[in-house]
């Protein structure tokens, strides 16, 4: 006869579940429109989806299923989730992804890609880890040599897409989870992969793990708090590096000579973390080292870059420069100019009524850099290359080639941000011109 668990383990995750939603919807930052509960079949998903159909606060209630289409049962998975959204009178919908491999790292891209597809605004993901899966990913990372950082585990909540994420089961175990399954009879499906042991994490799971809480009693609480710790102190480093990163980063420009007064290791941290608020990049120490050797050390007259992932960082006049290296259609002229913002597609040009600047903008029209051009700025008694106001300016070399330029008729009136020439600048109601290239930061 199958022993009932105590009311205690039942309350405890109606509890933890509640109290989980409701912290969470006071810390997002937007009010959760629609709750998507990312749904396996398994155990751990059919608690939760049994937890939140029973809170009628958290409604509307969205079933989503991705089918990764790597076991032959695959379909009669997606069959069962539609059942279940179906028996609880919440909505359903099904994604069927192609993973670039049968390995659990390419299964998780694919879902999490899809989930990113599927959230919309105001949008929050239930996922149903547990305080054992922080364990397993704790664990799992310390082997892989991990910081802190990767020590932290997998947080409660974070934003996913248009939308957040939310793991309201983190700090239940497997076996409450399976207590709450027996006390509500509910059924579930049982994926075959978890028990290979060819893939790391199961062979943790089944292999060591057991193994260790046998030991050390309370091993998952343990990691779970070791998580905790990690996740404190990282971001009590990041609010330090945060602070002096003001100082040391203007327009998206890290200033070399700033920096490198730091010791060896708060150089590197600044540099990681730098990298990681503007573009969600983490690098490695490997990456790192090649950016300090081959960048900020290189010698003075190189024009070194380094490339990852779309972004590439260039070191031009004492600066690191992290550029958008996105293929963006550039606009090559505008028939005619006025006030305000014009997208050019690779930049932003502003015109502006001033106290000064160009004197008219009838007849003056927008082109591209087509190479030899000169100008004569106001106030000089010669004529300039362009090179040589772009050097003067501080204007990036690989910046130059794309810079929007103004003529009337065949004539150089003025290069935005950098001159206008003699004859056409006017110290009184005039235009202000400014180019902002895409480039130097993310669109928009």
């Amino acid at each position: 006869m199958e022993t009932k668990p105590p009311p205690s383990e039942v309350a405890a995750c109606q509890q933890q579940f509640e109290r989980s939603l409701f912290e969470a919807t006071q810390s997002f930052t937007q009010p959760v429109r629609r709750w998507v509960l990312a749904h396996s079949g398994g155990l751990d998903s059919q608690v939760l989806l049994h937890l939140a159909a029973s809170q009628t606060r958290y409604r509307p209630l969205h079933v989503l299923h991705i089918n990764h289409q790597l076991q032959a049962s695959a379909q009669d998975w997606a069959g069962f989730s539609a059942a279940q959204a179906e028996r609880f009178g919440v909505e359903y919908s099904a994604i069927e992804v192609i993973p670039e491999s049968s390995s659990e790292k390419a299964a998780r891209d694919a879902r999490y890609q899809a989930f990113e597809q599927f959230l919309q605004p105001g949008d929050c993901l239930l996922l149903a880890q547990h305080a054992d899966d922080q364990a397993e990913t704790v664990l799992f990372r310390l082997l892989r040599g991990s910081g802190p950082n990767g020590l932290s585990g997998m947080p409660v909540a974070r934003a996913l897409g248009q939308g957040c994420l939310l793991r309201p089961l983190l700090n239940l175990t497997k076996s409450q989870l399976q207590a709450y399954a027996t006390h509500f009879q509910l059924t579930w499906v049982d994926d075959p992969s978890n028990l290979n042991d060819r893939y790391s994490r199961n062979f943790l799971r089944h292999s060591i793990m057991p193994a260790l809480a046998q030991r050390w009693p309370g091993l998952s609480h343990r990691l779970s708090e070791v998580a905790t710790r990690c996740r404190q102190e990282h971001q009590l480093l990041n609010a330090y590096l945060d602070r002096d990163l003001k100082t040391l980063v203007v327009d998206n420009q890290l200033r070399l000579p700033l920096l490198l007064t730091k010791p060896d290791v708060q150089q590197s941290m600044l540099l990681r973390r730098w990298l990681e608020v503007a573009t969600g990049a983490l690098l490695n120490e490997v990456q790192l080292q090649v950016i300090r050797s081959g960048l900020i050390n290189a010698e003075c007259d190189a024009q070194p870059l380094f490339q990852k992932q779309g972004l590439t960082l260039r070191r031009y006049r004492g600066c690191l420069y992290l550029n958008n290296t996105l293929s963006l259609a550039a606009v090559e002229t505008l028939p005619s100019l006025t006030c305000g913002t014009h997208d050019l597609g690779d930049g932003r040009l502003t015109i502006t009524a001033d106290s000064a600047g160009l004197r008219t903008l009838k007849g003056v029209k927008l082109r591209r850099r087509q190479g030899g051009e000169r100008c004569r700025p106001a106030g000089r008694s010669n004529s300039m290359t362009l090179k040589n106001l772009f050097q003067e300016a501080g204007v990036p070399p690989w910046l130059r080639a794309s810079w929007p330029l103004l003529y009337a008729g065949d004539q150089l009136v003025a290069v935005p941000g950098i001159c206008v020439a003699e004859g056409w600048y006017v110290d009184s109601k005039g235009f202000c011109l400014n180019w902002h290239s895409f480039a130097l930061s993310e669109q928009g």
